[in-house]
């Protein structure tokens, strides 16, 4: 068993992605059919908000669910690319310890995400060749998240040849701590990412329905981001993990390497790095764990 640090999860990950080709991978979270019983079925969200202790790897909203995935998805303050703009050069090679004559040192993660700082954080640049920002002002990070998400998100563009538009929402305030609707979001290395949109719709649609989600660009997108060795968290509403570990194992991902990496379809106190939390249907929401020379980070 992994011990759930930030640094045991990146070990995880790491071993997890070098092993994929490997039918001899461990075996982790099997189960004999992969189908849904009836204790798995995904209860109403929560329209209470919920007391998150300071070790509880907890994304949850702060009062109704369902509405607050709206709010925090809604693009209106969104940047505007055009199609064009995709093929701007961009961050090409880029990687996490090859970023640093492009993302500043410094800025560091302080607390848990839930009950956190940010210093000095860095505003998440605006990178229209990779993403879109959906608000800047709440789009700050430390420096691990920001070289980060330009590593995935440069390994999604170039490698994985992926060019639909990713729509990156709240990370965090450039001081960190309280952002409503979040309970987490506060140390800046909590990361909101709207599933990624299937074809023919208009770039304002808030994915609520399974099929205006395009699953394969969706997983290709995680996978970048598990790729890094960075992540800690992957929180995914359980009725749309389904959907997800499909995708992966059409992406060609070994299935005893997703039952590692996936919670479904167990729920509750079972382990994965993609796990269930209410209020994510529409984005995922991924965490990263504390960076090498932060020692006043702490936390899921």
């Amino acid at each position: 068993m992994v011990n759930p640090s930030a640094g045991g999860r990146g070990l995880l990950v790491a071993c997890l992605v070098a092993s994929c080709g490997h039918p001899d991978a461990p075996q982790g979270n099997a189960h004999e059919d992969g189908k849904r019983t009836d204790a798995a079925v995904e209860p109403p969200l929560e329209t209470v908000a919920k007391a998150v202790s300071p070790a509880s790897p907890s994304a949850a909203f702060e009062g109704d669910a369902i509405a607050r995935e709206l709010e925090i998805l809604d693009a209106s303050n969104a940047e505007s690319p055009t199609d064009f703009l995709l093929d701007l050069p961009g961050s090409a090679g880029l990687s996490i310890d090859g970023a640093a004559d492009v993302v500043p040192k410094g800025a560091m993660s302080v607390g848990t995400p839930q009950h956190g700082r940010l210093h000095q954080g860095i505003a998440l640049p605006p990178n229209p060749a990779l993403y879109t920002r959906r608000h800047p002002s709440r789009s700050y990070g430390s420096t691990q998240t920001i070289r980060t998400i330009q590593t995935a998100m440069t390994t999604l563009r170039k490698t994985k040849g992926i060019r639909t538009e990713v729509l990156i929402g709240d990370i965090s305030l450039p001081g960190g701590g309280p952002i409503s609707p979040h309970v987490s979001h506060q140390s800046g290395r909590d990361i909101d990412i709207r599933l990624v949109l299937a074809a023919g719709l208009d770039r304002s649609t808030i994915p609520v329905q399974a099929d205006q989600v395009d699953w394969n660009a969706t997983w290709q997108l995680v996978h970048s981001f598990l790729e890094t060795g960075r992540v800690t968290y992957v929180f995914l509403s359980h009725s749309r993990q389904e959907l997800l570990h499909a995708a992966a194992l059409r992406a060609g991902i070994h299935p005893k390497v997703v039952d590692r990496w996936f919670q479904w379809p167990q729920r509750g106190a079972s382990p994965g790095i993609i796990r269930h939390e209410d209020g994510h249907r529409a984005h995922v929401h991924i965490r990263l764990g504390c960076a090498p020379g932060e020692p006043q980070c702490s936390g899921l």
